[in-house]
């Protein structure tokens, strides 16, 4: 589809409106799934196949408008697409939207009259730390902000290499707003954001969806000393950190369930789900006899288990030669015993290559994955 899209540029080259429409046209394919709920509005308009691809998807874009329920008014600092800020003013916050591309800030006040959002969002174009260091009266309950993590130099994950740099303009941030939430990359370090930021506490917000971490978002209040971890997977609600130094230890078994924590608890609790028994202090699995909906994970049956030796790899060639691989705390990444048990990923069936508590390492064959809860 994408050489379609091509192929009608190359043959409209030259006529703006035509370029125009393929634009639009691949712009809705591309984010058909992300924006099911926001190209149901037919005159939504995108600037850039660029924005289109960073845009926050409709669901996340939930999440962040709950993180301002209640709240009157609202800046976002890099609004982009303005998917967020859009869903901010749906949540009936006054919003103040800055933008630097001419041609996003163009989108922008479109679509922002095509929603019916033009009474509550207030778009302007220009440097965002420029504005709110020249505005000196403007006050907010909440500033959002997601810096760009991406410039010719290749993608940033340490708060300071993004642009704008909120580790050097922070005083100027929390002197504007009761609240500041920070849209942070997924491969961020926590720790190392806190420190940069020179905070010692903060809310953090880990978001992802059953496949991937998207987004680790940082909330920091002058009036409150919240230092909580919540992980939040889409559709499947939220898991708050628990800490505990009790753990307990189980073997998997052909007809027993492995469970995976989803992708966001694997970020913000580095994979420690309490009140399940793990296989291995550092293995991030955990085994149940039966199905418990209530885990904030996948759930797999195993089929059987296998020691990690050459009979095993042999086995393994033999009945499963088309098998998914992951591995989990095990001497070989998950590329490498694909390449020693020579498979080929696919099918319906998934091996984890781990450690269990007693140190031996073994091969878990599970049947496809499914989510609950």
């Amino acid at each position: 589809m994408s050489e379609d899209f091509s192929r009608l540029r190359l043959k409209y080259h030259g006529n703006a409106e035509k370029l125009h429409s393929i634009l639009q046209m691949e712009c809705r394919y591309k984010c058909a799934k992300k924006l099911a709920r926001t190209l149901t509005c037919d005159s939504f308009e995108f600037p850039s196949p660029a924005l289109a691809e960073m845009s926050t998807s409709d669901d996340v874009a939930d999440i962040h408008a709950e993180m301002v329920d209640g709240c009157e008014r609202v800046l976002d600092m890099t609004a982009g697409l303005g998917i967020d800020a859009f869903r901010f003013a749906m949540k009936g916050c006054s919003v103040t939207a800055i933008e630097l591309s001419p041609d996003a800030v163009k989108a922008l006040r479109h679509n922002a009259v095509s929603l019916g959002l033009d009474n509550k969002a207030r778009i302007i174009e220009g440097d965002s730390v420029r504005w709110l260091a020249e505005n000196e009266d403007e006050r907010f309950d909440v500033i959002f902000i997601d810096p760009a993590r991406r410039d010719n130099t290749g993608r940033h994950f340490a708060l300071s290499q993004c642009a704008p740099d909120v580790t050097a303009i922070l005083p100027l941030l929390l002197s504007r707003c009761r609240r500041l939430i920070i849209k942070a990359s997924p491969m961020v370090d926590i720790a190392t954001a806190k420190r940069e930021l020179g905070i010692e506490s903060c809310k953090v917000s880990v978001i992802g969806t059953n496949r991937e971490c998207k987004e680790v978002v940082l909330e920091i209040s002058a009036t409150q000393n919240d230092d909580s971890v919540s992980c939040i997977t889409v559709g499947h609600g939220t898991y708050s950190a628990v800490k505990s130094d009790v753990m307990s230890y189980a073997v998997p078994a052909p007809g027993c369930y492995l469970l995976q924590p989803y992708p966001a608890i694997m970020k913000g609790t580095g994979g420690a789900v309490a009140g399940y028994d793990k296989l291995h202090a550092s293995t991030h699995l955990y085994v149940s006899k039966t199905v418990r909906p209530e885990f904030p994970g996948l759930h797999f049956r195993i089929i059987e288990v296998m020691p990690f030796n050459k009979a095993a790899v042999k086995n393994v060639r033999e009945k499963y030669p088309k098998i998914n691989v992951i591995t989990r705390n095990f001497p070989l990444s998950a590329p490498e015993l694909v390449k020693k048990l020579k498979v080929q990923e696919g099918g319906d069936n998934m091996l984890f290559g781990a450690t269990l508590k007693d140190g031996s390492k073994v091969l878990i064959i599970t049947e496809s994955a499914y989510t609950l809860g």
